[in-house]
């Protein structure tokens, strides 16, 4: 009856890393996609010079979320930016996170200053 118990304990520990792990490989299967779409069509760009913005159905993200052009004018620096329904966030890697945490840190200094 032990044996089962610990069995029990350690199966539900091993499923909820699972699901953990699955979570983050759709998230980053996605950004691989939206990655793949955002230099198909700079390629298209350099090549015809005129945008396509045409998401091929060859792409799709594996949690069903949607892909949809945030940044599609040409003329932008940022340009081409693919943007995803469920797991949209900043290509760059979270500089946002990175930037929110100094301001943080610069207030903290701030008032042990005062």
């Amino acid at each position: 009856m032990v044996v089962i118990a610990i069995m029990g304990a350690l199966a539900s520990i091993a499923i909820l890393n699972y699901l953990s792990h699955v979570k983050k490989a759709r998230a980053a299967h996605c950004l691989a996609n939206r990655y793949n779409i955002e230099m198909a069509e700079l390629a298209y760009f350099l090549e015809h010079n005129e945008p396509n913005l045409k998401i091929d159905d060859l792409w799709s993200c594996p949690s069903d979320g949607v892909y949809v052009w945030l940044i599609s004018d040409a003329n932008d620096p940022s340009y081409p930016k693919v943007g995803c329904s469920i797991h949209f966030w900043p290509s760059e890697g979270g500089k946002d996170k990175d930037k929110d945490k100094k301001k943080k840190k610069d207030k903290k200094k701030d008032k042990k200053k005062k």
